[in-house]
C-alpha cells in the first residue's frame, strides 16, 4: 500500500470539491472527471484508512 502525505490528502479533497459538480449518477464511467474523481477519492480513503482508523479513539 502506498502511504499518502497530508499534502496529497488536502490537494485530494480540494480536486474533489472541484469534480463533484461535474460528475454524476450519468456521467459515463470513462470520461475522465469522473476517473479523477474516482482516484482522488481513493486517496482520501487511503489517508483516512492509515491516519483516522475507524475505532480509534484520541484522547
Amino acid at each position: 500500500m502506498l502511504r499518502r502525505t497530508k499534502q496529497q490528502y488536502d490537494f485530494a479533497i480540494q480536486r474533489i470539491k472541484e469534480l463533484l459538480p461535474l460528475v454524476d449518477d450519468n456521467t459515463p464511467a470513462n470520461d475522465r472527471n469522473a476517473i479523477e474523481l474516482t482516484l482522488m477519492s481513493d486517496t482520501v480513503i487511503e489517508y483516512e484508512k492509515e491516519h483516522f482508523p475507524i475505532g480509534h479513539h484520541s484522547s
